[in-house]
C-alpha cells in the first residue's frame, strides 16, 4: 500500500491507474489511500 501512496501523491498517478496496476476494484484503492493518509496523519502529529 505503499507504493500505491507514493504512485498518488509523490508520482501524480491517478486512483484509476493504481487500481488497474494493482489490480483491485477503484473504492479499494479509494479506501487504501484513505486510510494510509489518516495514519500518515497520526503519525506526524506525535
Amino acid at each position: 500500500r505503499a507504493a500505491a501512496v507514493r504512485g498518488a501523491y509523490l508520482s501524480g498517478e491517478s486512483y484509476a491507474e493504481l487500481a488497474e496496476r494493482f489490480k483491485v476494484p477503484l473504492n479499494t484503492m479509494r479506501t487504501w489511500l484513505r486510510r494510509s493518509l489518516l495514519k500518515l496523519r497520526e503519525c506526524l502529529e506525535r
